[in-house]
């Protein structure tokens, strides 16, 4: 519920097997049916039981007709699905749950025809319209920003219409790449680059971007470092288009390539993640917080 908790980040770390299924075939039997998935929404969304979103009393609720929680002091009513990113729709929770797990479990992800068919939906909208509902929920806000030793660039990414101009950024571990951050830009100038990096990265750090944006980010209280080799951004950019032309053929809307760009991201910085369940626990720890999304403001570009 978007008035509610949020997620659950203060808890010890969840446990396998108790807080998610570890395979497809525990989330079997984690989520038998509407019942259970519902159910399980609800302990996302109030992890320390029932508040009630428009007086905050604590009180357990009522429970109505389909599966109305109506709360014991003010008399509002409330649902699991109110306030989140699953208002409003008509398709089956449990359906939405597979779709979680087929969308933050498959390490290359999936395209919305390939989900289509693997829920047996009728529409590829429909499919389309949850993929990208996904996508709102991946990147959370109020994130920590990148630290240490930074590369930052600007690449060209295969779009439908092409011409997409991509600024991206990701920590220098030494021996492996960090964290990654990217976003859309207008055009290719340094001082759009450098707004970026201000959005991206922690001020003071040291950042290795081309010569031309030196002067901008030493403005905005950064280290540049003239960039004579970019291994990590190089990287992450022939990796990112590679997932584009692979998984989505090349398709990916410029329109909506930030969403794009946002499941990427989501993939990338938990591509060590030794439980491919807790993807999918995270994924509806941010799902539950994340606010409605019509399907006019899907399709649009949102930012």
């Amino acid at each position: 519920m978007s008035t509610g908790p949020g997620p659950v980040t203060a808890e010890p770390r969840p446990e396998p097997g108790r807080d998610y299924p570890r395979d497809w075939e525990e989330f079997g039997r984690f989520f038998p049916d509407e019942g259970a998935c519902a159910e399980y929404l609800e302990r996302m969304s109030w992890p320390h039981g029932f508040v009630c979103p428009a007086c905050g009393a604590g009180q357990p609720p009522w429970r109505g007709s389909r599966r109305r929680l109506v709360c014991r002091a003010c008399g509002h009513q409330t649902s699991v699905t109110a306030g989140t990113l699953f208002e409003g729709t008509r398709t089956p929770l449990r359906l939405w749950l597979v779709a979680a797990w087929r969308v933050a479990t498959a390490e290359q992800g999936v395209s919305a025809r390939r989900l289509q068919l693997d829920l047996g939906l009728g529409s590829y909208e429909t499919a389309w319209t949850m993929l990208h509902r996904f996508r709102r929920a991946m990147v959370r806000s109020g994130r920590p920003r990148l630290i240490g030793l930074v590369e930052a660039g600007v690449r060209d990414l295969p779009t439908r219409p092409p011409g997409a101009v991509v600024a991206l950024a990701v920590e220098d571990r030494g021996q492996e790449a960090g964290r990654v951050r990217m976003q859309r830009l207008a055009g290719r100038g340094a001082a759009q680059l450098a707004g970026f990096v201000a959005a991206a990265v922690e001020p003071a750090t040291t950042v290795r971007a081309p010569a031309a944006a030196g002067p901008h980010l030493a403005r905005r209280g950064y280290a540049p470092e003239p960039a004579r080799s970019m291994r990590y951004l190089d990287l992450v950019a022939e990796r990112l288009n590679g997932w584009l032309r692979g998984t989505h053929r090349g398709t990916a809307s410029a329109v909506q390539l930030d969403w794009y760009l946002d499941e990427f991201t989501f993939r990338w910085n938990r591509r060590s993640a030794t439980h491919r369940g807790l993807l999918f626990y995270r994924l509806l720890e941010e799902a539950v917080v994340t606010p409605p999304r019509p399907y006019r403001t899907v399709a649009g570009r949102a930012r």
